[in-house]
């Protein structure tokens, strides 16, 4: 028995001692396996880093692109024509950065420094004393290229939905968006009621042989692109993205052959919906909606102004203080803060952001129905228009027996 007993402790301390050989077996193939893991992973990192190194190297013997040296001559160009402020649109802020480089610091025709400031999604930057760039606000950076701190605004397609410039005349598509709708939202801001210039400047910048400039270019000279952009064309034109981007990615579009099967397809296109008839609402909106003569209004802005600045002929209980020369801090019944409000057109355009026009409409005016019948707590706006009108009776008075 007692041998019996003794043989079956030395069979489970062999067991265990096998066990144990196993599992450092296998810790120890666990670490091979992430040793050659590792060894792997940095064996390729080095591999892609030498790529890289390698095209980085290629880059650097290239010319300089011929495109960015186009849209060099075109600014200088526009200078020497008079239109002294350029805005340059490009699809991606990568391209957005390239061109700031590229721009800042170039001489101008007059010989001096070009003065570049940007405008993407995440707002503007400007260039630092330092040479670095700064990021500003939104605001800022219309209240900058509207003072004329730059020369040229370089814009993502960020600033085609907000940003009204009708002081500049000027603007070059860098990248043309294969939906020519984007390229009209570009135009409108600087193609706008108050646009300073007589004559406009919309340059497109393309790489000739391409099925993106072949199309456009068929566009603009057979069925007058941008003329009938909102009207029976715009089915075709909403299709062209994705029929672009199938010949480009594919490659049919590299040839001369692709490149015109896919401008047949689209003039194919239009002159079906040309033919077709069918709503045009460019047709109904040149004979349809001419805007009826409006009558004069009681008030100006500018009288106004003069009211929010005046505490006996704002109504009861509303508030006003300066903030600047033109804006004022606002604090009226229904409004949980107070308000940055304005009277000046110019000034709100620019600040739209941030500041309300207070005048008829707004929010943060006074109720017009109220204001119009005149209680025994608040002026009608006849009343204030009379008390204006005296007020610049006597002023004419005193400045004349002065």
């Amino acid at each position: 028995m007692a041998l019996l007993a003794m043989q079956g402790q030395g069979t489970a301390g062999a067991q265990a001692d096998l066990e144990e050989a196993l599992d450092d077996a296998d810790d120890e193939a666990e670490r091979d396996a992430d040793e050659a893991s590792r060894l792997e992973r940095e064996a390729l990192a080095l591999e892609e880093a030498g790529r890289i190194a390698r095209l980085q190297a290629m880059i650097s013997r290239l010319p300089t692109d011929t495109k960015a040296a186009c849209l060099r001559e075109t600014i200088a160009q526009l200078r020497m024509q008079g239109y002294g402020q350029v805005m340059v649109f490009t699809q991606f802020t990568d391209t957005m950065d390239f061109l700031r480089g590229l721009l800042l610091g170039g001489a101008s025709p007059g010989g001096t420094d070009l003065r570049v400031m940007c405008f993407a999604g995440g707002g503007g930057v400007v260039p630092a004393s330092d040479g670095s760039w700064r990021t500003v606000s939104r605001d800022d950076v219309k209240a900058r290229f509207r003072a004329g701190e730059a020369d040229v605004l370089l814009c993502t397609d960020a600033a085609a939905e907000s940003l009204n410039f009708q002081f500049c005349g000027a603007l070059v598509n860098y990248d043309m968006p294969w939906n020519p709708m984007r390229v009209e939202q570009r135009i409108g801001r600087i193609d706008r009621l108050g646009q300073g210039h007589a004559r406009i400047r919309i340059i497109n910048l393309h790489y000739a042989d391409t099925v993106e400039a072949d199309i456009y270019a068929a566009l603009h000279d057979r069925i007058g692109l941008f003329q009938k952009v909102v009207g029976r064309l715009q089915p075709i034109l909403s299709r062209l993205p994705a029929l672009i981007s199938s010949r480009v990615l594919s490659g049919s579009g590299r040839s001369p052959e692709g490149r015109r099967d896919a401008v047949d397809e689209v003039l194919t296109e239009a002159g079906r919906l040309e033919a077709a008839g069918g709503f045009d609402i460019d047709a109904v909106t040149d004979g349809e909606l001419d805007e009826p003569a409006r009558e004069a209004a009681a008030m100006t802005l500018a009288d106004l102004g003069r009211v929010l600045c005046s505490a006996g002929l704002l109504p009861p209980a509303i508030e006003s203080r300066p903030l600047g020369a033109v804006d004022r801090d606002l604090l009226m019944p229904g409004l949980e803060k107070r308000v940055r409000v304005t009277t000046d057109a110019a000034f709100y355009e620019a600040n739209a952001d941030s500041v309300e026009l207070w005048s008829p409409g707004s929010p943060v005016f006074p109720d017009a129905a109220a204001l119009a019948a005149g209680t025994a707590d608040e002026l009608a706006w006849p009343q204030l228009a009379s008390l204006l009108d005296k007020a610049d009776e006597a002023g004419r008075r005193a400045s004349h027996a002065s």
